[in-house]
Order: C-alpha cells, then sequence, then structure tokens
C-alpha cells in the first residue's frame, strides 16, 4: 500500500498553492500504475471515496488472467511465517481472497494459486475457490497447502475430482499440489490435458497414480517428493522431465520407451543408488540427469558404474554431515564421456562439524589424473568453501579435460525445490548450508592454485 500512499500525497506547492500532479495524469499511465499493486491493495482500495481512483485502482487487477494468493500478496510482507497462521490471520486471508473473486470480472483466468495454511476443516471454501478458477478456464491450478507436523498428514485437504467432473471439461494443464490427498474416482477423465503435474507431500495411492500416467497422454513433465501411499511408479507416457526427489524413494519405478530426456533424483546414498545409476544408464535419450544426494557420515557415491552415453549434463548436489564425495563425482565423470557441461554443489549440513575429514581425500583425487575427458566444455563449483580437497578436484577437472572453455567457481549456491525452482543458499537456508566466510583470500588462494594448472579455460571466480 505505500505505492498507493504516495500517490495520494503527491502534491506540489506551487506559488503558496498546492497542486495536485497526480490527478492530471492520464488514465492509461494511472492504471499502468496501479496495475502493480498487491491483491491487498486491492480489497482495501474498494472503500476509496473517488470514483475515478477506485475504477482505476480496481479494473486492471479484478480482470486480472493470473490470479496469486499467498503471504505477499495478501498481508503485504515478504517472507512465509508460520507465526501468521494463527486463526485470526487465516480469516483475513479467507476474507481477502473471497472479495477478490466476488469482484473479478474477467470473463478468463489463466492461472489461479493459492499457497497458505489450509488442511481439510477448510474444505467447502477451498472448493468454491476452485470451482471459480476452473469455470474461468484455468489452465493452471497451484494448490499449496503447509502442514505444521507429521500428525497432519490424517487432515490433509482431499482434492475434488468430483467438482471437475459436474463441470464444464478441464481446460488444466498444469496441476501443482502440496498437502493434499489425490484420489481419482473411476471414470474420471478430466486430467486429459495434463502437460504438468507437480505432487509435494501427498497422498496418493497406486491405483490413482498408475491411472495418472496411463491416462495423461499428454503429460511432459513429472514431480513426486515427499508422496506417501503408493509404491509403485510405471511410467508408460513419453516424458520430457521425470523428477523423483528424495522423499519418494520407496517407490518402485518402471519406464518404458521412449524414455525421459531429463531426470531429477533425490536419494539417501545407502538407498541402492547404484541400481537406480545403473537404470537410468540404460534409458537412451537421457540428455540431462540431476542428482541430490544426501551423504550420511562417510558415505560414498558408486565407485563402480555403467556408461551414460547420450548424457550431455550432469548436476549434481552433495548434502552432506561429515564429508562430500567429490573423488565419486570425478567417477560420474568418467562414466559420461560425452558430457558437455557439469555442475557441482557441495552443501553441508547447518551446524554439521568436519574438520580434518573434509580435506583427507587428496590422494584420492589425484588417482583419476589418467582421466581425459574430450567433450566437457563448462563446468561451475556451487558453495566452493576452498579447501584443500575442493581445490585439488578443481585442478584435477582443469587438467584432465581437453576442450574445457570455462570454469566458474561460485562461494554460494543453489539447491533445488522441483518443478524448475531454485532457491539461492546465501550462508544458511533451512537445513542446508553454503559458504558464508567467503573472504578476499580464500579468492586469491584458489586463484594461486589455479593459476599452477596449464590451461585454456576461462576461469571465473565469484
Amino acid at each position: 500500500m505505500k505505492l498507493f500512499s504516495g500517490l495520494l500525497f503527491c502534491f506540489l506547492r506551487e506559488e503558496g498553492e498546492s497542486k495536485d500532479l497526480i490527478n492530471e495524469l492520464p488514465d492509461c499511465i494511472l492504471s499502468s500504475i496501479f496495475s502493480l499493486l498487491t491483491l491487498k491493495d486491492v480489497v482495501d482500495a474498494t472503500s476509496m471515496v473517488s470514483p475515478r481512483w477506485r475504477r482505476l485502482v480496481l479494473h486492471p487487477i479484478l480482470t486480472r488472467l493470473n490470479l496469486e494468493f499467498d503471504i505477499p500478496n495478501v498481508f503485504g510482507i515478504s517472507i512465509d511465517d508460520d507465526a501468521i497462521a494463527d486463526k485470526h490471520r487465516k480469516q483475513d486471508f479467507i476474507r481477502c481472497v473471497n472479495k477478490v473473486l466476488q469482484l473479478h470480472h474477467g470473463n478468463k483466468v489463466d492461472s489461479f494459486k493459492v499457497k497458505f495454511y489450509f488442511n481439510r476443516k477448510s474444505t467447502a471454501i477451498l472448493d468454491e475457490w476452485i470451482r471459480f478458477a476452473i469455470t474461468k478456464g484455468a489452465e493452471v491450478l497451484y494448490l499449496h497447502f503447509s502442514r505444521y507436523s507429521e500428525a497432519e498428514k490424517g487432515n490433509y485437504y482431499d482434492f475434488p475430482c468430483w467438482l471437475l467432473s459436474e463441470l464444464r471439461p478441464s481446460t488444466l494443464k498444469n496441476l501443482s499440489l502440496t498437502g493434499c490427498v489425490l484420489r481419482l474416482p473411476p471414470s474420471f477423465d478430466r486430467f486429459s490435458h495434463l502437460t504438468t503435474l507437480y505432487l509435494y507431500e501427498v497422498i496418493v495411492d497406486n491405483i490413482s497414480l498408475a491411472r495418472l500416467l496411463s491416462d495423461c497422454l499428454l503429460l511432459e513433465s513429472l514431480t513426486l517428493d515427499y508422496c506417501w501411499g503408493a509404491s509403485e511408479l510405471m511410467v508408460k507416457v513419453k516424458l520430457a522431465s521425470l523428477e523423483i526427489l528424495s522423499g519418494s524413494l520407496h517407490m518402485n519405478l518402471s519406464v518404458k520407451p521412449p524414455y525421459p530426456a531429463k531426470i531429477s533424483f533425490g536419494s539417501i546414498l545407502h538407498f541402492n543408488l547404484c541400481a537406480r545409476l545403473t537404470q537410468f544408464a540404460s534409458f537412451s535419450g537421457l540428455e540431462t540427469l540431476h542428482l541430490q544426494l544426501e551423504m550420511l557420515h562417510h558415505d560414498e557415491l558408486p565407485r563402480s558404474l555403467p556408461t551414460f552415453r547420450d548424457l550431455k549434463k550432469l548436476e549434481v548436489d552433495l548434502l552432506f554431515s561429515q564429508k562430500a564425495d567429490l573423488a565419486g563425482v570425478l567417477n560420474l565423470l568418467k562414466a559420461t564421456p560425452f558430457l558437455e557441461q557439469l555442475v557441482v554443489s557441495v552443501l553441508h549440513v547447518w551446524g554439521a562439524c568436519f574438520g580434518d575429514s573434509f580435506c583427507e581425500d587428496e590422494q584420492e583425487i589425484r588417482k583419476f589424473s589418467g582421466l581425459k575427458h574430450n567433450h566437457l566444455r563448462k563446468v561451475k563449483l556451487q558453495a566452493f568453501r576452498s579447501t584443500p580437497y575442493e581445490i585439488e578436484f578443481a585442478i584435477s577437472i582443469l587438467k584432465n579435460t581437453t576442450k574445457l572453455e570455462i570454469m566458474e567457481i561460485d562461494p554460494f549456491g543453489e539447491i533445488y525445490l522441483g518443478a524448475g525452482v531454485w532457491r539461492k543458499v546465501m550462508g544458511i537456508c533451512g537445513l542446508y548450508a553454503s559458504n558464508s566466510s567467503w573472504e578476499e583470500k580464500d579468492r586469491a588462494l584458489v586463484q594461486e592454485k589455479l593459476k599452477e594448472v596449464k590451461t585454456d579455460a576461462r576461469i571465473i571466480i565469484l
């Protein structure tokens, strides 16, 4: 509301009189300015005295094609805070959404997004919001309902498939659910246009999941993370992207050709990673592989790996508590002879203690001195801590790549959340942390060590 308040009181004293310059602006300019207001501003603006201003504020927002209701938009604050989910705030949130939907007079809505602390106690309200979105022809439906504890799973909101069956043929192309139950009733066919499906902390059974993957013939991208209830994942449609993140490791995976071009996989290292990598290596046409690996105690990456013949890009996130197995990453490089791009992020668990164990394996890195890679062109090392172990890893890549064009070293990094969403890790971010103490001396040390390597690659140290 700061923008709106600033406009109201933008006056200029000229020759002893106050002159309201804002009201002299043409409608098209004011409308453009007001289109930047949040949904909270919209509700507040309904009580404005000036009919002209009320019309100009409300019209561009209440005909929006993309409606997004979350804490920043509704309450005008920039952070999501569990404390804001108290009963009073929830009623304020509901009141704001209801008011906007009541006043909305556009004929079409392209996307409808709600992110707040809801469960099945709010079923009647949430059903009406979804009815509004589907009736308006929404192609993107994003429902992220955070839970408070493990016990909350019993109170998850049931996604109303029955409602979609009652309404016009669904235009949904992108469905994203968090904290929901998804059960497909018999003869349900309203997901036939889906191209993207994201399920996080969703309860879904084997039958519903199998039907999703057999009936959604246009599906291109599937993300499963912390999904409960299903033990089998059988992919029969042609996916461009398949993501099975760390919370869904219990599923047995079967993929029929044609295989995905991109796979993101999260795993705890002792969770039979070798068998999964062997399976992925057999997928012809797999060009991008993203591995997000939790390393407990002294876990190591598999040393015996099949060859990935088609892989062009490899992203490896090592989330560790004591030791990051960078020698294992070099072994992955050996198994990907046609790789062109490598991204390695080393994020330690916040509060973890590591000393000599982080630096003790420089000798193992040197074992790969005979490895020659003839296709790798770009390398990015994230959350770099300038330890001897990491520096030796960077040197090994520089020495053993014949076509490398650029190596970028970043003291910070990113953590992948799924569905193409990344979050910057600047120091501590949730459970994980990057290098929050990067200093000029660290940069100078890395520059000095890497300068000793004869290479044509351009080295960028951020």
